[in-house]
């Protein structure tokens, strides 16, 4: 009901009214204020409040036009100080717990060197031997030894507990693996058949299970009439140590020769001490043996290998057309001046010296008639035959009969003469051919000078001796106390007309004991397999002509 002419409204309706404004009014004062509200398309929405009444219609808008009071940029001042309460520092938290020093990790004590079985015997000290046994050991032996079982089950079981009953290191288990190779004993990794799990098996079976090495069956027949092979422990120890140890190993020092001699020998002491082969006892004996006696032969030829020709036979290399001939001296240096030393490489011998160490060989270790004859040629006509070279022998081997060292007389030439040359002594030796070597290919004159020269040969040529020896050459007593009576060269040789001969471009050097054997030829060898195609040919997972070498060709063909 509207109120006549003018009439107030009721008191309640003011009240209502009134609350409202002063509410809306207070937003102004500070004592109140709406809530902030986002900017509706760039106009603060804030900018004016609108207050419904409880009829749900607008009564009145208050507008939040700034006021003396408070200036426009108050409500902005009232953000940034809101922000800047976020920021603010409280300081340290004061009810955490305090830090605890950290504790340092005790280092666990090193075991000594009795618990690391550091110092238990690995079997190849001198004057190793095994514990006794038992009664009961001693039957298990002669049960896995028996006469009854074939020789090839015997010796892998051997092998097998020899590599489980001493501690060897990688160098020496190296060098028995490298052994039994030669000796076609077949060695390799146990591939394809996953972890070996021991757990359940006896110190036999896991020695069976954990070697390498094995033998195949075309090897189950020896000592019959078909077989193709032959038990013989000391001519394979004879040949893998002449030819196949020195490539291998290369022997730069003794300790290198020592760890592979003891190596071989305790496994023959092993066999004989087992009784493995009682049929083969005496070789393995020989064999036992030959393992001390070699170990100072082996370095002597290894020394021998890097010492040889000597300094006379590059002497007369360098005066007469040899290998060593047109070298540049030792003083030519291709580097910087700075850099220049007096003892670099050794790549030649200078003229001047080389003619001075042959006329000091010649004048202290030749025969009258030698000697004689050289001293012809130096005094004669550039035309003289004396000094020129009768024949050469490529790549020819001989073997030494005899060492003389230099004389009294001679030491005492040189002492006076010069001290900076060594004194020689004669060294004899006589034709050998390597078994190992290549047929010569000769034409009909080439062999018809070839017999003519070894007819030659077989005559006294050198006429300062009365011996049927095939050369003689000039060797320095330094070179000659590394020589051995039955020692074997491959080189080149030259005789003068003069009666000199001398060798150089020395290929291998050979001890007393050398054997060749076919085992070289095997070296490398597979077993051969039909190709695909072949009526029995069969098809494999690692066959290399299956499906996956077709793969492999395609993808190197792409």
């Amino acid at each position: 009901m509207e109120p006549e002419n003018g009439a107030q409204a009721p008191e309640k309706s003011s009240f209502r009214a009134n609350s409202i404004s002063n509410d809306v009014s207070g937003a102004g004062s500070g004592s109140r204020t709406l809530p902030l509200r986002p900017k509706e398309n760039g106009v603060n929405s804030e900018s004016a409040a609108t207050v419904e009444d409880g009829r749900g219609g607008q009564d009145q808008t208050q507008a939040t036009a700034p006021t003396e009071s408070e200036p426009a940029g108050s409500q902005n001042a009232e953000e940034n100080e809101h922000e800047d309460a976020q920021d603010q520092d409280y300081g340290e938290i004061s009810e955490l717990p305090p830090t605890q020093p950290k504790k340092k990790k005790k280092r666990s004590k090193r075991k000594p060197a009795s618990q690391r079985g550091l110092d238990k015997p690995t079997g190849f000290e001198d004057f190793f031997a095994d514990a006794p046994i038992t009664p009961d050991q001693h039957a298990e032996e002669q049960k896995l030894y028996s006469t009854d079982l074939p020789f090839v089950d015997r010796i892998v079981t051997a092998i097998a507990r020899f590599e489980r009953t001493r501690k060897m290191t990688n160098e020496r288990r190296d060098i028995l693996y490298k052994y039994l190779s030669y000796g076609n004993v077949d060695v390799s990794p146990n591939s394809f058949q996953g972890g070996q799990v021991t757990e359940d098996m006896d110190k036999n079976q896991v020695a069976a299970a954990l070697t390498q090495a094995s033998v195949s069956n075309d090897k189950r027949d020896l000592g019959t009439e078909t077989s193709l092979y032959a038990v013989d422990f000391l001519g394979c120890l004879q040949g893998f140590l002449s030819r196949r140890a020195k490539y291998l190993y290369g022997f730069e020092s003794r300790d290198q020769v020592l760890l592979l001699t003891t190596t071989l020998e305790r496994f023959m002491d092993y066999l004989l001490q087992h009784d493995v082969c009682p049929e083969y006892r005496d070789d393995v004996l020989a064999a036992r043996n030959l393992c001390r006696e070699v170990p100072a032969e082996l370095w002597a030829v290894a020394e021998a290998t890097r010492r040889l020709p000597g300094d006379f036979n590059i002497a007369c290399s360098t005066l007469f057309g040899g290998r060593y001939a047109q070298s540049y001296d030792g003083e030519t240096w291709w580097g910087p001046e700075e850099m220049q030393q007096e003892d670099h490489v050794f790549v030649g011998m200078k003229p001047a010296e080389a003619s001075q160490i042959v006329h000091f060989g010649v004048a202290g270790a030749a025969s009258e008639p030698v000697y004689a004859a050289y001293l012809a040629g130096i005094n004669g006509p550039a035309s003289a035959q004396n000094l020129k070279v009768e024949w050469v022998k490529e790549n020819v081997g001989f073997e030494i009969t005899k060492i003389e060292l230099p004389t009294e007389e001679c030491k005492q030439l040189y002492l006076e003469g010069s001290r900076h040359f060594r004194p020689v002594g004669l060294v004899y030796a006589k034709p050998w051919k390597n078994p190992d070597s290549l047929p010569e290919d000769l034409t009909p004159a080439e062999q018809k000078q070839k017999q003519e020269q070894a007819g030659r040969l077989q005559q006294d040529t050198d006429t300062d001796t009365d011996t049927d020896e095939g050369y003689v050459f000039f060797i320095e007593s330094i070179l000659q106390s590394h020589l051995r009576v039955g020692f074997k060269v491959e080189a080149t040789v030259r005789r003068l007309h003069c009666g000199i001969m001398f060798f150089d471009d020395v290929l291998d050097v050979y001890p007393t004991f050398d054997v060749f054997l076919h085992n070289e030829m095997m070296s490398g060898w597979k077993k051969p397999r039909p190709m695909e195609g072949a009526f029995d040919y069969v098809e494999t997972e690692r066959d290399d002509g299956g499906e996956d070498g077709k793969d492999r060709e395609a993808e190197g063909d792409e």
